[in-house]
């Protein structure tokens, strides 16, 4: 026990007698580990925040609309308004196979108050088809979504987002089965919903497109086609076939981007994956290579630690310590070293990114950075492994020391 004791003691007299040494040595290490724990932090932060703007729509959703032709074709000029209306809806739907929950997005363009009894106010009001629930991800608080039966039988019903609720009805009415007034037409309140997009999807009124159609414009402009992909389909695909399909219907060149406009979120979904996947692989490349200086540092601090103490060595094998003893000795200070300033590291990049997260930094793209500790325990296994193996060539060479010039060692 006592062997043990004076074993550890002479360690720490030897890191106490070269601080110098033993802080660059440390130094080298603890910024390795803290710029992993940092970067692992700070891309998880910027994974989380892509896709939480995912979470707003359906990943596998293509969004469409009209545009103005760019290039002049067959005979046409340049400069053409293509306006989507419900046949092109029908026509999609019919052309092309494995899409699902498709829906148009019209929005009613007045400045006209919602009103219900001595309450009113303004907000955006989207005729809709039951699929654009699915497509923006609505959830459900009270009563009910629309239905198919809502769209075939063109009833005047209406979901209200859930700040709608608080502005027009409050805590006195409970607003299902109330009747509000849209462009001076009753519609009854058959349900309310959420949704993660924030503050202005909450002040939204969705209204079946054929109520809206039967009641203010029996031929609309669409704002939006939207539609999800069905799995299995290959979403690129889909991009040439509506291009395809628009381009002989309004007789605009196929290759004319500026026609049509399609945004595919499956296809920027997986470029995203992709990003992520590269972001990984920089990481792991940057902190292996910061691990890997701070590795050599320890091999080298050590050397020089070997050739400054020749004449302890020297000494301590003239009374009796075996080179294995004298092995050891410099291994276990490599080691103390590597795992104290390691875990310093480890800590203060836990540190780091919990004050981020303390300061509720949320920007478009990067939000609850986090570290994952599995991953940072794993560095720091291998930044230890490795530093007891940076100290062992230094270990071997103080181990082979001869006797007699260690003595004569100044």
């Amino acid at each position: 026990m006592m062997g043990v004791l004076d074993h550890w003691e002479d360690i720490f007299l030897s890191v106490r007698r070269h601080k110098l040494r033993a802080f660059l040595t440390a130094f080298g290490v603890f910024w390795g580990i803290f710029m992993v724990v940092l970067l692992l932090g700070v891309g998880k932060g910027l994974e989380r925040g892509v896709t939480q703007i995912f979470k707003d729509d359906a990943f596998n959703s293509v969004w469409i609309e009209g545009g103005k032709t760019s290039v002049p074709f067959d005979g046409l000029t340049p400069g053409r308004q293509i306006t989507l209306t419900i046949q092109d809806l029908d026509l999609l739907r019919t052309a092309l196979t494995g899409i699902e929950n498709v829906t148009p997005r019209i929005r009613l363009n007045t400045t006209e108050p919602i009103v219900f009894e001595r309450q009113s106010g303004v907000f955006p009001v989207l005729a809709i088809a039951p699929g654009y629930h699915v497509v923006e991800q609505t959830q459900l608080l009270s009563g009910r979504l629309l239905n198919e039966l809502d769209v075939s039988e063109s009833r005047r019903v209406a979901i209200i987002g859930a700040r709608v609720a608080d502005l027009l009805f409050g805590d006195r009415h409970d607003p299902i089965g109330k009747h509000i007034t849209i462009h001076g037409m009753n519609y009854l309140v058959v349900g309310t919903f959420t949704d993660v997009g924030g503050e202005n999807e909450l002040r939204r009124i969705y209204i079946p497109y054929t109520a809206y159609v039967r009641s203010v414009d029996p031929n609309p402009t669409l704002e939006t086609i939207i539609f999800t992909i069905k799995d299995g389909f290959h979403a690129v695909d889909f991009d040439r076939s509506i291009r395809t399909i628009f381009a002989s219907h309004f007789r605009f060149a196929p290759t004319d981007f500026a026609a049509v406009y399609v945004y595919n979120s499956m296809e920027t979904y997986r470029k995203f994956q992709s990003l992520f996947f590269g972001i990984h692989i920089f990481v792991g490349i940057v902190g292996l290579g910061t691990l890997c200086a701070g590795l050599i540092g320890v091999t080298n601090v050590m050397f020089i630690a070997v050739r400054e103490r020749t004449r302890e060595i020297g000494i301590r094998k003239a009374i009796g310590a075996t080179p294995p003893k004298i092995l050891s000795m410099i291994l276990s200070e490599s080691l103390v070293l590597t795992l104290s300033a390691g875990y310093l590291g480890l800590l203060a990049g836990v540190v780091g990114i919990e004050i981020i997260r303390s300061l509720g930094v949320e920007l478009e793209y990067f939000r609850d950075p986090e570290v994952d500790l599995g991953v940072a325990l794993w560095a720091l296994t291998v930044l230890v492994l490795g530093g007891v193996g940076a100290g062992y060539i230094p270990a071997q060479q103080a181990a082979r020391i001869n006797i007699v010039e260690a003595l004569r060692h100044e």
